[in-house]
């Protein structure tokens, strides 16, 4: 009979492979062995991903993630929490079962989070979030943000992705980021506001810098984006319309070396003015992304190429790779 090397493991190795599964086999694994009846209590990952169609199955699947939440020690952590929930309508996001379960995984020194209950409208975010102090990765989907919130306070923070997620004004969405200092890594897109125009020349704006951000991939087709705040990235994709960088006023990105323009719409001499402001890029990627080959016609081309009067900087002395993407060219 071959050796159950399995059984051998100690505790702490069996929770480490158990943390790989969705919690719902890690769970179901218990049946296997009778050592491993309560094992998947201490597992320090959790992960919920599910379709809710019908009362049924929400009643069910709320009384799962209660089970798996409320027997466990208190004293073990909680290091990841992943919740991927689809609610189909007529069923509704149960946002107030969903600010109890983060409550009770922040108390428990959470380090990363996904959240996405993908349901009809924006919940509101649950607001304990914003005073995590263990959080490292956070990543928020569907979500809106409570107007009036005192304050945020993520000095741990490293990567922060946020998709549709709405705000109240832009001065908030700044709140948000000024709450995290040590951000490296940022994700954004559709981020909106309710009211953006006041806060366009807020005092604030003018001297703040994410100082250790390296790498942000910003959607500015959608909403303002204040480009300085990110001046210090070593790699950068953007999407932009020209709406947005009219009164968006292009920093000088003195360590970037990776640059991805997305739906550039053939303005050349935009992609001029930033490649200008680019001393030490590398890599120069740009991907047109929308362009319909069926209907675009030369009058799509707004710009012709016209040389520069100064060859940008990054052109003569750094720059190692160009990819073009997604244009069409016209025949000959």
């Amino acid at each position: 009979m071959a050796e159950d090397i399995i059984s051998t493991l100690p505790d702490a190795i069996i929770c480490h492979i158990l943390s790989f599964l969705e919690t719902k086999q890690a769970v179901a694994a218990s049946v296997l062995s009778k050592r491993w009846k309560n094992l998947w209590l201490s597992v320090p990952t959790l992960c919920f991903t599910n379709t809710v169609r019908d009362h049924l199955t929400n009643f069910q699947f709320k009384d799962f993630v209660y089970s798996v939440l409320l027997p466990r020690d208190a004293t073990f952590p909680i290091k990841r929490f992943h919740f991927e929930v689809t609610y189909d309508d007529p069923i509704r996001c149960p946002i107030d079962s969903i600010t109890k379960w983060v409550n009770f995984v922040v108390q428990r020194k959470i380090e990363y989070l996904y959240l996405h209950p993908n349901a009809m409208g924006l919940p509101k975010l649950p607001v304990t979030i914003l005073t995590c102090k263990t959080l490292v990765v956070l990543k928020l989907l569907s979500f809106s943000v409570e107007e009036g919130f005192n304050s945020v306070v993520l000095p741990s923070l490293k990567t922060l992705h946020l998709e549709f997620i709405w705000f109240p004004k832009l001065r908030d969405f700044m709140m948000f980021l000024t709450g995290c200092p040590n951000l490296e890594d940022l994700f954004t897109y559709d981020v909106a506001f309710d009211s953006e125009e006041e806060s366009l020349t807020c005092d604030e704006w003018k001297s703040f810098c994410l100082c250790n951000l390296t790498t942000a991939d910003i959607d500015c087709a959608r909403c303002y984006f204040p480009l300085k705040a990110i001046h210090n990235v070593h790699s950068l994709s953007l999407e932009i319309e020209q709406v947005h960088y009219n009164n968006n006023p292009i920093p000088t990105f003195h360590n970037l070396t990776k640059l991805e323009l997305i739906s550039l719409e053939y303005s050349w001499q935009f992609l001029v003015k930033v490649l200008n402001h680019c001393p030490k890029l590398e890599e120069l990627n740009i991907d047109q992304a929308d362009v319909n080959k069926e209907y675009w016609t030369r009058e799509d081309d707004k710009e012709n190429w016209v040389d520069p009067d100064v060859v940008p900087q990054c052109l003569s002395l750094h720059l190692r790779t160009c990819n073009l993407i997604n244009f069409l060219g016209l025949q000959g």
